[in-house]
């Protein structure tokens, strides 16, 4: 709006703007479009959830994800992700209301809108194309010169990385931290939650919870809905996917 400062909102996108793991659920549309009986996909998430039982940090897991996708061309795992998204939209409850309610109404009052994702293009660029999101700042998985992908990533967008995107944000388009807001599910968005004038969480992570009790920290509500905002009426649950 002309004369108004620029003012920006920032929204984690799994679980809390769309109701899944974007990552997991693409791969195993992916992997299954390729043929795969479902047993490639627990061999990879059963690797993944032994690394995170052992303690290895969300940065390392997400990098090896990306280790998957070795050889792959990139441009067939952008047009996989429309697929993929169209399919997981069809099905319902697909998106939480609240964090979509607050989206549009930041975007029709002038207000930037940037999706901050672990995940990658092809997954997160179908989800901000249907929900009106103006930016997306993702994990970039490195190609070669004919645009395969070499199986590891610039830097996993994930806790600290996700706190120094927003200020690197903010920089570049003159934003003050006084005109900005923050959405997040889980502990590692701490980072750039703590760096917003006005935070706001999903779900019930305990560092989230922890913080909230320090300042006006809004909470949203588990309401489902589609890629409107609109709040489903019938009692669509979400599936599970770790």
């Amino acid at each position: 709006m002309s004369g108004q400062r620029p003012r920006a909102a920032f929204f984690d996108v799994d679980e809390t703007l769309i109701t899944v793991k974007s990552m997991f659920t693409f791969l195993r549309f992916w992997l299954a479009e390729n043929g795969d009986d479902g047993s490639e996909y627990a061999r990879v998430t059963d690797d993944l959830k032994a690394r995170a039982e052992a303690g290895a940090p969300r940065e390392e897991i997400n990098r090896e994800y990306y280790r998957t996708y070795r050889g792959v061309e990139y441009a067939a795992l952008v047009a996989a992700g429309q697929r993929w998204f169209d399919e997981f939209a069809a099905e319902g409850a697909a998106f939480y209301a609240d964090a979509v309610q607050a989206l549009r109404e930041h975007r029709d009052s002038g207000v930037r809108t940037v999706l901050l994702s672990g995940s990658f293009a092809p997954a997160i660029a179908p989800v901000a194309a249907a929900v009106g999101a103006d930016h997306i700042i993702a994990t970039e998985p490195l190609v070669d010169a004919n645009g395969v992908l070499t199986g590891e990533v610039r830097e996993p967008m994930i806790g600290a990385a996700k706190g120094e995107a927003v200020v690197e944000y903010l920089r570049e388009h003159g934003i003050s931290a006084n005109d900005t807001w923050g959405y997040g599910d889980h502990g590692t968005d701490l980072p750039f939650l703590w760096l917003v004038a006005r935070p706001a969480y999903r779900g019930t992570d305990p560092k989230l919870v922890a913080a909230a009790r320090s300042g006006t920290w809004r909470h949203l509500s588990d309401r489902l809905g589609d890629a409107t905002g609109n709040e489903f009426s019938d009692d669509r649950k979400v599936a599970s996917v770790w």
